[in-house]
C-alpha cells in the first residue's frame, strides 16, 4: 500500500511539470506524424510542399515559375528539413510536432505571465497538449503551427514587457522580434501587430513605457519586414511583403459562392473569365493589385451582398470542425478527414470547442480590469476574428484566437477551483 501511495505522489509531481505536457504534447504529435506518413491531406499544402521543395534543391524562394514572394517562414523551415532529410514529409511532420510542442510551452508561459499563476500556466499547457485541432494541424504541411507558436510567443513576451512598462528593453525587442516572424509567417499578423506598436509608442510618450525599449522594439520589428519587402522590389519590383492578398480576397468576394462549395471549384470558374485573361499577362504586383482592385470594387458597387458574405463568414470563423454542409473530395492530394469518420470528427469538435469558446469568453471578462496589460490579447482575438470576416474565412484561421481563449480558459478555471482539489 505504501508502495501505491509513492508511486501516485510521484505521478503527481509528474503531472504537475510543464515539461511532462510538453514532452506528451511532442509525443501526441510525432505519432500523428508517424500515421500521416509521406503523402498530401489538404490541397493548401501542396503550395507549401513545393515552395519547400524548390528551396531545398536551389536555396531560393519560388516555384512552378514564380519568384516566391510569399511569407518565408514556413518556406525556410519546411526547406530546410526538405534538405537535410531528402524532402522527407514525414521528417517535416516530426519538425512541425516539435514547434507544435513548442507552441504548448509558449501558451503555459504566456498564461502563467497573463493570470500571474503558475497554476494557471500549467493548466493552460495540459489543454494545448491534446487540444485536437492544435495536433491535427501539426501534422498539415501548413503555416498554422508556426504561425500558432510565433503568436503565443509574440503575446506573451508583449504582456511581459508591458508589466514591466519596458524596464528590460530586451524583453520588449524579443516580442518585436516574434511579432516580425509571426508576420512573415502570415502576413495577417503584420496590420495586428503594427497597431500594437502604435499603442506601446503611444505608452511611451505618455511616460507609461520605456522610450527605449519601444524604439528599439519597432526597430526591430521593422527591419526583418523591410529586409523581406526589399528583396521582393530586387525581384519584382515593389516593396512588397506578399503578393496573393489580391486573389484571397477576390476568392472571399467575386468569387465567394464558389469558393464555399471548394476553392478548387472557384478557381477553376475564375480561370475562364475576362478578368483572369487580362490578369495573367501581368506581372506578380500588377496583378495582385489588380484583383485587390477588382475584389474592393465589387465591395462598394454590393454593399448587401458583401454585409451578407460577411455575416456568413463570421459563422465560417466560429462554426466546428469539420463543415457538415461541405463535401470534401478524398483524392491523393486532399483527404481532410484523414481517414476518420466526419460525424466523429465533429463529436470531438464538439467536445472542446464549445467550452473553450464560453470559458475563454468568461476568462476575458474576468481579467477585462488588467486590460490596460492584457490588451494584446483581445486585440488579438477582435483583429484576427475581423480580417477573416472581411477577407476570407475557415475553422483553422481561429487556431491562434483559441490559443488566446486556451489562455482566458485556465485562467478562469483555476482562479476556480481550491488548490486542495488539483494538488
Amino acid at each position: 500500500m505504501g508502495d501505491f501511495k509513492i508511486q501516485i505522489r510521484r505521478l503527481k509531481a509528474l503531472a504537475s511539470s510543464e515539461w511532462f505536457w510538453v514532452a506528451f504534447a511532442f509525443a501526441l504529435r510525432a505519432a500523428f506524424a508517424l500515421k500521416l506518413g509521406g503523402r498530401l491531406y489538404q490541397a493548401d499544402e501542396m503550395g507549401f510542399d513545393q515552395q519547400a521543395a524548390f528551396w531545398a534543391r536551389n536555396f531560393s524562394f519560388g516555384a512552378n515559375d514564380a519568384v516566391g514572394v510569399v511569407a518565408p517562414v514556413p518556406t525556410f523551415l519546411l526547406g530546410a528539413v526538405y534538405l537535410v532529410s531528402g524532402e522527407s514529409r514525414f521528417a517535416a511532420r516530426l519538425a512541425q510536432a516539435a514547434v507544435g510542442a513548442a507552441a504548448v510551452w509558449a501558451l503555459g508561459r504566456a498564461t502563467e505571465t497573463a493570470a500571474e499563476s503558475k497554476r494557471a500556466g500549467l493548466f493552460a499547457a495540459v489543454l494545448a497538449s491534446f487540444y485536437p485541432f492544435f495536433v491535427y494541424y501539426s501534422g498539415m504541411l501548413m503555416s498554422e503551427t508556426l504561425y500558432v507558436f510565433t503568436t503565443v510567443a509574440a503575446l506573451g513576451l508583449s504582456i511581459q514587457a508591458l508589466r514591466e512598462q519596458g524596464e528590460r528593453a530586451g524583453v520588449a525587442v524579443s516580442a518585436a522580434v516574434m511579432w516580425a516572424l509571426a508576420g512573415l509567417t502570415r502576413i495577417e499578423a503584420v496590420p495586428i501587430a503594427l497597431a500594437l506598436g502604435v499603442s506601446g509608442l503611444g505608452l511611451a510618450a505618455a511616460g507609461r513605457f520605456s522610450v527605449k525599449a519601444a524604439a528599439l522594439a519597432a526597430v526591430c520589428w521593422a527591419l526583418p519586414l523591410f529586409g523581406w519587402a526589399a528583396r521582393n522590389r530586387a525581384i519584382v519590383g515593389a516593396y512588397t511583403l506578399d503578393t496573393h492578398g489580391g486573389i484571397t480576397l477576390l476568392d472571399g468576394t467575386v468569387n465567394f459562392d464558389l469558393n464555399e462549395q471548394d476553392t478548387l471549384i472557384a478557381r477553376r470558374a475564375f480561370e475562364r473569365t475576362d478578368l483572369y485573361r487580362r490578369a495573367r499577362i501581368l506581372g506578380e504586383v500588377e496583378r495582385d493589385a489588380l484583383y485587390r482592385r477588382e475584389a474592393l470594387a465589387y465591395m462598394r458597387a454590393n454593399p448587401l451582398t458583401t454585409l451578407r458574405q460577411w455575416a456568413r463568414k463570421a459563422v465560417n470563423f466560429w462554426r466546428l470542425y469539420p463543415r457538415q454542409d461541405k463535401q470534401y473530395r478524398d483524392n491523393d492530394v486532399n483527404s481532410p478527414g484523414v481517414g476518420v469518420n466526419r460525424r466523429l470528427l465533429a463529436a470531438v469538435s464538439l467536445a472542446f470547442e464549445p467550452a473553450l469558446i464560453v470559458l475563454g469568453f468568461c476568462g476575458a471578462w474576468s481579467l477585462r480590469g488588467r486590460i490596460s496589460v492584457l490588451f494584446p490579447l483581445y486585440w488579438m482575438v477582435l483583429a484576427t476574428f475581423g480580417v477573416h470576416t472581411i477577407v476570407v474565412s475557415q475553422m483553422r484561421y481561429r487556431l491562434p484566437v483559441m490559443s488566446v481563449l486556451i489562455l482566458f480558459s485556465a485562467a478562469f478555471v483555476s482562479a476556480r477551483i481550491p488548490l486542495g482539489e488539483i494538488a
